[in-house]
């Protein structure tokens, strides 16, 4: 078995989430600043996780993503399920695979063994387990936290300041556009750009 690289975005995703907390949300731009994803990847990955009820968000202008259950009961298994469809399951074994020894396979009670031993393993491990292991407390967690709220408030900065600057831009176009013609009080729209030759 060999997680992708969603399954493993996915889980630093819910892990950030659990350390956050429900009281405060955490915005996507927050997210992919921690993360070290874009937006786009953020959205895709994140739309699983919903289904699967492992996260939800909330709309306003304080909303975000939280966990969708107590991090206790969100084990990697589920992250596991949810993105690859399952923990560990040979192909080989697999119902609809054309294999003459597939009822009389020597290594696939092995193969199952195997995947039903992998399943309790990943079952056995949930986020509060995860949130309590030393590395998650290092300072290069805690600075990439400084920077992604940093970026998130700029982000909120750039948004509030942006309809009076496009109203300004456009004022200021508007005026460049326009012009008096010779000898009247009227105005007439300027021309823009290069006439073309006949």
């Amino acid at each position: 078995m060999k997680p992708t690289a969603r399954t493993c975005h996915a889980t630093r995703i819910l892990l950030e989430l659990a350390h956050h907390g429900d009281c405060h949300p955490m915005r996507a731009s927050e997210l992919s600043v921690i993360i070290g994803i874009s937006g786009k990847l953020l959205e895709k990955i994140v739309r699983p996780l919903k289904g699967a009820g492992l996260l939800k968000s909330l709309r306003g202008a304080t909303g975000g993503y939280i966990l969708g259950r107590p991090a206790q009961t969100i084990t990697l298994a589920d992250i596991l399920t949810t993105m690859e469809g399952a923990v560990f399951k040979p192909q080989c074994c697999e119902a609809d695979i054309d294999c003459l020894l597939i009822e009389a396979c020597p290594t696939g009670s092995i193969w199952g063994d195997i995947a039903r031993q992998m399943e309790q393993r990943f079952r056995a491990i949930t986020l509060a387990d995860l949130m309590t292991d030393s590395r998650e407390a290092c300072p290069s967690r805690a600075a990439r936290v400084a920077r992604a709220t940093h970026a998130a408030r700029a982000v909120i900065e750039t948004d509030s300041q942006k309809p009076w600057r496009d109203a300004s831009v456009a004022a200021g176009r508007s005026r460049l556009s326009r012009r008096r013609k010779p000898g009247s009080g009227q105005t007439a729209p300027r021309l823009m750009g290069r006439p073309r030759l006949a």
